[in-house]
């Protein structure tokens, strides 16, 4: 059973539980050959591993460790008492061309020997296979899944999405496992790709399965074991990555590095300080017998992948996987393409892409494409209510001329756009991520997609601003508040069209913070409705959940919850994924949203951590981090 604890964008900080610990994704597991143990897996251990990976055909070909994985267990087998996954002998056919096993034989070994997760025997498909040779081996690893998951016993059971580099084959084979008894889906078939260095290709089929794929499902890519793609791996959805690289890298006397891979003879110094170069140096290294050099060699490789998996764990803990991902892609021409093909699929990467963050950093001209820059250029074009009033462009605004614009703002009214990075925005939501919090160097171009001429005149910040506009806006009978105004745009920016009239209606007053002078606290009719959070969007309390109740239409911001929940929920209590009757389809992580019951009576506001389709997959985990119930609320009105 998979629980979500973090994510950024399809990245999953998680947890998986089997039968001999927990794992917390996304892991590492290091392959073991049963047959020549190089590093012990309690050697793994102290680096880091909590799962390895071995190989049951190769078990079970040989009698003696037959006999004692048989009697004893795959965990005495390889001295291991952590979690451990076995193959089937898929790669070998790969590598061999056949395999001396039946599909259910060996399903039924691996569950006898006490493996946590076994796999199937699939198909392998070849890049260069023909479509129909790809559809037809599709089929047969289907089967043989289905067939698979009425012997697996309580062994978790790993069904490999096959179809070559066709994504449409991917999915279909993603989506048709929906309803076979799995528990983890590794993306097979691409050792290939990446022996080639072909990661445009793999990242176009690991989005294809991903999206057939049920969220509640970890996902295991094989042989994704070089820590300079870790970044990309994770991005894209990658839960569990396993790695020989270590060894046959250390072998061939080749270091392997986040920034790619050194050959020991061109090195004339050590660039590491892990444990296992911090002893030596390189001519040593030179000098040591074949055996002892790879040994050292392959613990070397082994702290650098798990180092770098810790740094995507917290990269994604801090919000930053794509700012590591494209530093990343910057250590090989075909990593810097499987980015663009990333950019290209950002429909479907926009779905998970949580709403705010602390800051966002400039990597790249691929910054100004991200998934929650087209979300938040979207939503202006979908939901934006321009004030009346001429459409006028401000070149530039430095520090010092934004209060210039709301004086002018509240004498008269415009409709005010300022440069950014990501074109024109409307100054009344520049204050929202990404836009407000854009770390961009200063000789950035900016981009001005659909400016087009709707705008009356082009204002020079150097100018008088407050007298161009008093000069050209539409004078009114009743003041402008700036901050009710930009209030009122956030609100239809982050819940939809209209949302902010619904918020606002009545006697508005916008508290701001003594210290720094920012809109912090909305109240309406007294009623404290929302506040403002540090990413510039709208935290709901529970009167203003109320408003946006009655003024919505359903099913917007709406999370429909089974009454069991319901009863704990108006006490300010979670909602946990299990009890989650439906959802608005376009709540992303990080909205706030409704708490309602199937009658949609309100119970609770909150923040969402889940989208719909994770919400309605998964049976563990928190959907929506409650901030207020309607007991509370009852409470501090009395």
């Amino acid at each position: 059973m998979f629980e979500l604890k973090k994510r950024d964008g399809l990245a999953r900080i998680g947890v998986i539980e089997t039968a001999h610990g927990r794992i917390e994704t996304p892991t590492l597991l290091p392959v073991i050959n049963p047959r020549k143990v190089v590093i012990t897996p309690t050697e793994m251990a102290s680096m880091g591993a909590e799962i390895i990976i071995t190989n049951s055909y190769i078990i079970k070909r040989n009698e003696e460790m037959r006999e004692i994985a048989l009697s004893k267990g795959v965990h005495e087998l390889v001295g291991f008492d952590g979690p451990i996954m076995t193959d089937s002998g898929t790669f070998q056919s790969h590598v061999y061309g056949k395999v001396k096993v039946e599909p259910q034989e060996i399903v039924e070994f691996q569950r006898e020997i006490g493996s946590d997760i076994g796999t199937i025997l699939d198909i392998f498909t070849e890049p260069d296979d023909p479509r129909d040779v790809v559809e037809r081996a599709v089929d047969t690893t289907l089967a043989r899944a289905r067939e698979a998951a009425g012997i697996h016993g309580d062994m978790v059971l790993a069904g490999p999405v096959q179809g070559s580099i066709f994504p449409d084959i991917r999915t279909r084979c993603a989506r048709s496992y929906s309803d076979i008894d799995c528990g983890i889906h590794p993306i097979g078939g691409i050792v290939p790709l990446m022996e080639s260095y072909r990661y445009s290709d793999l990242a176009r089929i690991v989005l294809a399965s991903k999206k057939g794929l049920r969220p509640s499902r970890p996902v295991h890519l094989f042989g994704a074991g070089h820590p300079m793609m870790f970044p990309l791996a994770a991005y894209l959805g990658g839960d569990m990555l396993d790695s020989s690289s270590y060894i046959k890298y250390a072998r061939g006397d080749r270091m392997m590095f986040p920034s790619g891979t050194s050959r020991l003879g061109e090195l004339e110094h050590l660039p590491c300080s892990c444990p296992a170069c911090s002893d030596t140096t390189a001519a040593e290294l030179k000098g040591m017998d074949e055996d002892d050099r790879a040994l050292v060699l392959a613990e070397h490789n082994l702290r650098v992948s798990f180092a770098e998996i810790r740094a995507v764990k917290q990269a994604i803990n801090d919000g930053s996987l794509f700012e590591m991902m494209a530093r990343r892609a910057r250590c090989h021409p075909e990593l810097l393409a499987a980015l663009h093909v990333v950019l290209e699929g950002w429909e479907q990467l926009e779905r998970y892409a949580p709403i705010g963050r602390k800051a966002f950093m400039q990597t790249g001209h691929e910054s100004t494409y991200r998934p929650v820059v087209r979300r938040f250029l979207k939503r202006i074009a979908e939901r934006y209510s321009p004030p009346p009033g001429p459409r006028v462009f401000v070149d530039e605004v430095v520090q010092g001329e934004s209060e210039v614009l709301n004086r002018g703002l509240a004498r008269a009214s415009a409709d005010i756009w300022v440069s950014s990075p990501f074109g024109p925005v409307p100054y009344l939501l520049s204050h929202i991520y990404p836009v407000g919090y854009a770390l961009f160097h200063s000789g950035t171009p900016i981009l001005e997609p659909g400016m087009g001429s709707g705008f009356s005149m082009k204002v020079d910040s150097r100018k008088d601003i407050k007298g161009v506009l008093e000069h050209n806006a539409i004078s009114l009978n009743q003041p402008i508040d700036p901050a009710v105004a930009r209030v009122r745009a956030t609100a239809d920016h982050q819940f939809g069209k209209g949302a902010g009239n619904v918020l606002l209606d009545g006697t508005v007053e916008v508290v701001r913070s003594r210290n720094t002078d920012r809109i912090r606290n909305i109240k309406v009719d007294g009623e404290h409705v929302a506040t403002m959070r540090n990413d510039g969007f709208l935290s709901i309390r529970f009167p203003g959940g109320r408003r946006l109740a009655g003024g919505l239409d359903a099913p917007a911001m709406r999370i429909v919850v089974e009454p069991d929940s319901a009863e704990f929920n108006v006490k300010g209590k979670s909602v946990f994924s299990r009890f989650v009757v439906d959802m608005d389809d376009e709540i992303r992580p990080g909205d706030d949203v409704l708490v309602v019951t199937e009658e949609y009576e309100l119970v609770a506001v909150g923040r969402a951590l889940l989208t719909r389709d994770e919400a309605m997959d998964m049976e563990k985990g928190v959907a929506v981090k409650v901030r207020e119930g309607a007991d509370q609320a009852s409470n501090v009105a009395e």
